[in-house]
């Protein structure tokens, strides 16, 4: 899919922390609230032009060791 984006500002779903999105970014975590998401690009249905990021909580937890 083609990239016509720099970056993306979205709001944490969990506690509302701004997450800034780029292309190619296959996941990003909240500094905040140390929840991580998996990013992921596609189309928008109704408008097939246009590109819909979608953010999915990550199912493991990372290693806090």
């Amino acid at each position: 899919m083609e990239v016509p984006w720099e970056k993306a500002e979205v709001s944490c779903p969990n506690c509302l922390e701004i997450l800034v999105l780029r292309p190619g970014l296959e996941e990003i975590w909240c500094q905040r609230c140390e929840v991580g998401y998996d990013v992921m690009e596609s189309q928008n249905p109704k408008d097939p032009e246009r590109t819909v990021l979608v953010l999915s909580k990550k199912r493991e937890t990372r290693d806090r060791a």
